[in-house]
């Protein structure tokens, strides 16, 4: 009898291991799926920050700062969308990569063109944009 109870505790913990690692995959898989870029921070040469309402540019070479970008950028999350052509204050945040290629943020309003593709941002992704062109002191 005691040796029947103690396979069942184990196989609950088992079982119950087995869930907890089906949840863990399957919210990563969802929560990667709306994802708008993927930055590898090894690629990175350099990011370029520019603020339309002031017309200033600032370039980023620190690597410090540019883990702390490209971890903001990584977060965003969107739906695809058609352009917002009524925003007129638009935000850039180029990233440059090594092998010459470019990562263009393009944010206006509630929408940001990533490399030609339109997505809608909530209020949390939105501001996400905002609080680094706020940080590095680009207004």
């Amino acid at each position: 009898m005691r040796r029947n109870s103690k396979s069942n505790k184990l196989w609950r913990i088992v079982l119950i291991l087995f869930f907890a690692l089906l949840i863990i995959v399957g919210t990563s898989i969802i929560s990667s799926r709306n994802s708008l870029a993927k930055i590898n921070l090894r690629e990175v040469e350099y990011i370029e920050i520019i603020a339309r309402k002031t017309d200033v540019m600032k370039t980023i070479k620190n690597s410090k700062e540019i883990k702390d970008i490209a971890g903001s950028l990584n977060k965003l999350r969107g739906k695809k969308t058609s352009p917002d052509s009524s925003v007129d204050a638009v935000n850039y945040v180029n990233v440059y990569l090594v092998t010459g290629k470019k990562i263009e943020f393009v944010k206006g309003g509630q929408t940001i063109r990533v490399n030609n593709t339109w997505y809608y941002l909530n209020r949390r992704n939105s501001e996400i944009i905002d609080k680094i062109i706020d940080k590095y002191n680009v207004y």
